[in-house]
């Protein structure tokens, strides 16, 4: 295996990341500092970070309904409730034998935003899910401040520049029926930060409620606000249509 991905199902970063902490010659193998994030792990090798010895963890994937007010990072001091204080509410049985330090979410889904969000201490996983290049859909019902006219759905998905960076959409439709026509549904293939929320105020709309449904093939069906589902490995990259 190679020691970015060794790093990364170790849960100690994403691969991409694991590849700084190597070159910052944070990482030694037999005692012996390595910086090339393809060095082969052998099975009999001891690796450690920061002089901590670490292996492979059995990977967990946790399927999550974000409630409105809780922060999606591990540890924020001013944040009132994060998503893994949650945790031992839902699965305190499950975790009992692991490390919940380990276990981090993916993706970015801020706090007033609610919906799907996975946790994992799987990160190649975390990468795949998160790096633009794999374009795994996300979709989310949103509210807007007003109905939105064809002409900036059109504009959405040709995109739009905010702070330097294109923000846009893979599709946007409105949602029949809806009483006040402000509900649509909106797809994506990537995630910058506060993304959708940025797009539509660039368009002169305001954001009055996100929620995410979907990731990949996984949906949020019928799980409620706070609760939690576990996922087996195999499964997860199925929902996902991932390899490996």
């Amino acid at each position: 295996m190679r020691l970015n991905q060794y790093l990364a199902k170790s849960g100690i970063a994403s691969r991409r990341k694991a590849e700084k902490i190597i070159k910052d010659k944070k990482v030694t193998i037999n005692d012996k500092y390595v910086d090339k994030p393809y060095h082969q792990v052998k099975t009999t090798d001891k690796v450690k970070v920061n002089n901590e010895e670490i292996k492979p963890a059995k990977n967990i994937y946790i399927l999550a309904n974000k409630p409105k007010g809780v922060t999606t990072t591990c540890s924020d001091k001013f944040a009132k409730t994060t998503i893994l204080d949650l945790i031992p509410k839902q699965i305190t049985g499950f975790l009992k034998n692991m490390d919940k330090k380990r276990i981090y979410p993916v993706g970015r889904l801020d706090k007033n935003s609610t919906g799907l969000i996975i946790l994992t201490n799987d990160g190649d996983f975390c990468y795949q899910i998160t790096h633009p290049k794999f374009e795994i859909e996300k979709e989310y019902l949103i509210e807007l401040s007003k109905p939105i006219t064809k002409t900036d759905c059109y504009k959405a998905k040709r995109g739009v520049l905010d702070e330097k960076e294109l923000l846009k959409v893979k599709k946007t439709e409105k949602i029949k029926g809806s009483l006040n026509k402000k509900l649509i549904r909106v797809i994506v293939a990537e995630g910058k930060k506060r993304h959708l929320r940025r797009l539509f105020n660039k368009l002169g709309y305001k954001v009055s409620s996100l929620k995410r449904t979907r990731i990949g093939n996984l949906k949020l069906n019928n799980l409620a606000e706070g609760e939690f589902k576990i996922i087996l490995s195999p499964e997860i990259k199925k929902y996902l249509n991932l390899n490996g």
